[in-house]
């Protein structure tokens, strides 16, 4: 088959055209330490073979459809998005285990809504009433899956957050917009974030992924056979920003290059609503 010309710079055009120029994602990437394990159901996180075992991560933002928030005093600004399209895509790797949530919201048809249920929160430190506050950054992302079978269905949800402060380091900053109208901070500020003392609290970070599994069965009832958590602690935070569509382009591909490599050797859990 012949390709002409002007059919691949069509083609390009097309590729490049399904992403904004007005783009504005920044990822979020993150490492830590497994430090607990809790299991409330049955045992799906083997803290014998986890604890430890190293953290890595990203929760990737895009602003550039606005996120309504509330700026609740002159340091502390937050969102629990859950009426629009979802904003975050997050996963996270420990062990042989890969979990991505590649959450497009639980649309409820009779509403015409989403609901993505994330959660984004920001700190602009440094002080506050003679106390240290610190800049800070926190998220949470959700997804859910419902698997259908002849008795009834079973909902696997994933929760993931993240959040971390530094009472040493001045790196956030609340703009005029957002002090005038409640209008989203900067997440989109460059972060290079390390905490090089675990014992001191003056630059500290954690997260968790929980995976809930319920059955809803006609003859048993509701089940929760399954309810699991990683807890993990954050030794660095570092952004990737991407502002244009060739960068957006290239960012997609360099990370879906690095998956498929990953799943030749991995197992991975994803959620993709």
């Amino acid at each position: 088959m012949n390709i002409s010309y002007r059919q691949l710079l069509s083609s390009i055009a097309f590729i490049f055209a399904s992403f904004s120029v007005n783009s504005a994602i920044v990822t979020y990437n993150f490492k830590g330490v497994v430090s607990e394990i809790e299991n409330s159901a049955q045992e799906f996180f083997d803290p014998f073979d986890l604890l430890g075992e190293q953290v890595t991560g990203s929760f990737t933002l895009d602003t550039s459809a606005p996120i309504r928030g509330r700026l609740e005093t002159g340091y502390y600004w937050w969102s629990v998005h859950d009426n629009d399209r979802p904003a975050l895509t997050s996963s996270v790797e420990f062990g042989d285990m890969v979990f991505r949530l590649n959450n497009e919201g639980v649309y409820q048809a009779e509403y015409d809504e989403y609901y993505p249920e994330e959660i984004l929160e920001m700190y602009d430190g440094p002080t506050y009433d003679d106390g240290y506050i610190g800049d800070g950054i926190s998220l949470k992302d959700y997804a859910r899956q419902t698997t259908l079978f002849s008795n009834g269905s079973i909902d696997t949800t994933l929760h993931l957050s993240f959040g971390f402060y530094d009472l040493i380091n001045d790196f956030l900053a609340f703009g005029e917009d957002t002090l005038l109208r409640d209008e989203m901070p900067d997440f989109t500020s460059a972060v290079s974030w390390f905490d090089n003392d675990l014992t001191s609290d003056t630059q500290s970070g954690s997260g968790s992924l929980r995976l809930i599994e319920r059955v809803d069965n006609v003859n048993t009832g509701v089940t929760y056979p399954v309810d699991s958590t990683v807890r993990f602690t954050l030794t660095s935070v570092e952004t990737v920003n991407v502002s244009s569509p060739t960068m957006t382009f290239s960012f997609f591909f360099f990370a879906a290059c690095v998956l498929f490599g990953k799943m030749t050797r991995q197992k991975i859990y994803e959620l993709i609503l």
